[in-house]
């Protein structure tokens, strides 16, 4: 990977993870139910109880935290594209952000079993917003990264034209 290629997945992924937040968000809007990530986040990893208003410090871990994650997401997205797991165009951007959203359910799902004091929420409406804004996570970065990178080279291009050659 070269600079280029890691800046623009840094790049991706905070993209990704400024929609996908938004849209966790909206659903709060939208359906009266609490789904803000960053607030239920950054409030389990500093103790704080108070999840819907919580402390300047919660807020700044969970910001921190999942922003954190969105790019670790998008490095993995990249390993996948560089591998020919998957393609960078938007129908595998629907997949990959589906993927996403299964591991994001289960480690949230894991999380929310073994905290001492979890958050009193709809877990279902949670998962149910949390997948919808992994897929659209998964949209943006792909895309943005395609608009970006223009025509990167990946790995498995690359090891492909030396065979034919």
């Amino acid at each position: 990977m070269d600079f280029t290629h890691f800046m623009i997945t840094i790049l991706s992924g905070i993209a990704g993870t400024v929609v996908m937040t938004c849209t966790m968000y909206l659903y709060t809007i939208l359906t009266g139910k609490f789904t803000k990530v960053i607030h239920l986040l950054g409030s389990m990893l500093t103790g704080d109880e108070n999840f819907r208003k919580p402390g300047k410090n919660s807020l700044i871990v969970g910001i921190l935290g999942h922003f954190g994650v969105g790019v670790i997401f998008s490095f993995g997205y990249f390993l996948l594209w560089n591998w020919g797991t998957f393609r960078i165009n938007f129908q595998d951007s629907v997949l990959i952000g589906a993927a996403s959203g299964i591991v994001a359910i289960i480690v949230w799902k894991a999380y929310l079993s073994l905290h001492n004091y979890p958050p009193k929420i709809s877990q279902a409406n949670y998962f149910m917003a949390l997948f919808l804004a992994h897929v659209i996570f998964g949209i943006v970065s792909v895309n943005v990264f395609q608009l970006i990178a223009d025509n990167p080279e990946l790995w498995y291009q690359l090891q492909d034209e030396a065979k034919v050659l």
